[in-house]
């Protein structure tokens, strides 16, 4: 059956219809492939899709050393669509010239940041597994490059928070 939504057909346009449709002629026929992509549901909403921001406040420059200033990224994650509690996290963004593993600072080449996952390193761009029953504690700290000085001055840095399915 044809349904056309909102449109009326009048009794002699339906005939035509019928007609046409009723044709003797042998069709032609091909075979058709079709092919595509089945995505699984979004494994959780991070933060209630708001940017997540963080402010290390004022920061010494001479007590910049891998523990000072120690920030807790907070941060909301609703994994209740998830169809397992087995999921990974991923921090993207660009790594500080002197170290892969930090984050850059943007202006600043002697200064990046780190991150830990509930206490261990947690490299830029490297996935890490976690349980969606529990939330991982996210936090950075600012490191610089040894023997270096850092400049005074605002700061800001990005990254995006990815979370998938292992």
């Amino acid at each position: 059956m044809i349904e056309f939504p909102a449109m009326k057909v009048g009794k002699t346009a339906l005939l035509a219809v019928l007609v046409t449709c009723a044709s003797t002629s042998p069709a032609n026929e091909r075979a058709v492939r079709i092919q595509g992509i089945v995505y699984a549901a979004i494994p959780c909403v991070i933060n209630k899709n708001e940017p997540i921001t963080q402010s290390f406040g004022d920061v010494q420059t001479t007590g910049i050393n891998g523990h000072y200033k120690t920030i807790t990224l907070g941060y909301s994650l609703d994994c209740t669509r998830s169809l397992t509690n087995d999921l990974r996290l991923q921090i993207r963004g660009n790594d500080a010239g002197f170290n892969s593993t930090l984050l850059r600072v943007p202006g600043y080449e002697n200064l990046g940041i780190a991150l830990t996952k509930d206490g261990e390193p947690l490299a830029i761009n490297t996935w890490a597994n976690f349980d969606s029953r529990r939330q991982p504690l996210l936090q950075a700290v600012l490191v610089k490059r040894q023997n270096s000085e850092i400049k005074a001055g605002p700061f800001r840095a990005g990254a995006t928070l990815v979370v998938d399915y292992q």
